[in-house]
């Protein structure tokens, strides 16, 4: 994410030259407490993340239930949360407690390269199930490449952003942080459009079935509404659980750029902890899905049942 870990040293720079030697260590030692305690909440959430993303990746691929479109993208989510347990929350939580350059580049451009791979997969499931719900190709149409280009490439400028920002100017931080929040919002705005274009398909369904008007749609291919109910129900979980994981750091990541000094502490605190809700996130969708999809859920109990 974004480069915050030099702030703390910054801030020791600072005291070494201050004349308010007291204020600015007690600061520095105020941040040195936030860093420490964010990198261990991070480490302690990796290894949940990779075991129950794990556990979703093979319920999925185990064949135990019949896949569908939604299923791949769910995948598809569920690897780039498995990765970030696995690669980027390690490498972030050491970040927080060393001064080695090379950590902290690995740390933040994994952690915001598949954390943005993250939020275009959510985007991309809510545009599928649009796309669906208006009986319009997308498998098979050439949008699919398009996305895929899109899902590995898109995310590439803000990592570069990222590295620059630790090996040649900061200034790039704020390049970086006005790069991840516009990018968050797209993303955000995209999927919130997605979702009312199928909220008012399935009204205006509804709506045709009060009024009989179903059996006039000969040459139109069947929908089982009932069912993608359920899906968009569980997408929309998705969603709110996307909120509460990532508005949060939208509003705090600009904030650490004010320049008035007496609500650094605040800004610095408020960005970390947005950053372990945005890793938190990782730790709860496997619960969700589990929670929300009883395929994935019996498809886990036969997996489970035939190990032991």
């Amino acid at each position: 994410m974004s480069n915050t870990t030099n702030c703390t040293s910054r801030y020791q720079e600072s005291a070494n030259f201050s004349s308010d030697d007291c204020g600015r260590e007690h600061q520095v030692s105020f941040l040195s407490a936030v860093d420490f305690s964010t990198s261990v909440i991070i480490a302690v959430l990796s290894p949940s993340a990779v075991v129950g993303n794990a556990l979703i990746l093979a319920t999925i691929w185990k064949r135990t239930f019949t896949r569908t479109s939604f299923h791949v993208f769910l995948s598809g989510l569920a690897l780039t949360d498995f990765l970030t347990g696995l690669l980027a929350q390690p490498f972030f939580a050491a970040s927080l407690l060393t001064n080695s350059i090379n950590i902290r580049t690995i740390g933040e451009s994994s952690s915001a390269y598949l954390i943005s791979i993250t939020l275009i997969v959510i985007t991309l499931m809510s545009i599928e199930r649009w796309l669906y719900m208006s009986q319009t190709s997308f498998s098979a149409s050439r949008r699919r490449y398009f996305f895929l280009i899109m899902m590995f490439f898109l995310p590439i400028p803000a990592t570069v952003i990222c590295v620059l920002a630790n090996h040649k100017d900061p200034a790039y931080e704020y390049v970086f942080a006005v790069t991840t929040a516009v990018e968050m919002s797209c993303c955000y705005l995209m999927t919130l459009f997605s979702y009312f274009k199928v909220y008012r398909i399935l009204r205006l369904h509804q709506q045709q079935i009060r009024a009989h008007w179903t059996s006039q749609n000969f040459g139109q291919p069947t929908i089982d509404f009932s069912k993608n109910k359920k899906s968009v129900a569980t997408m929309v979980y998705i969603l709110l659980l996307f909120s509460v994981c990532f508005i949060p750091y939208i509003v705090a990541a600009p904030l650490k750029f004010t320049p008035d000094s007496k609500y650094e502490e605040r800004a610095y605190t408020a960005e970390k902890v947005s950053l372990v809700l945005v890793f938190f996130s990782s730790t709860l969708n496997p619960g969700l899905y589990v929670w929300r999809m009883r395929d994935v859920l019996t498809g886990l109990k036969r997996m489970l049942g035939r190990s032991n």
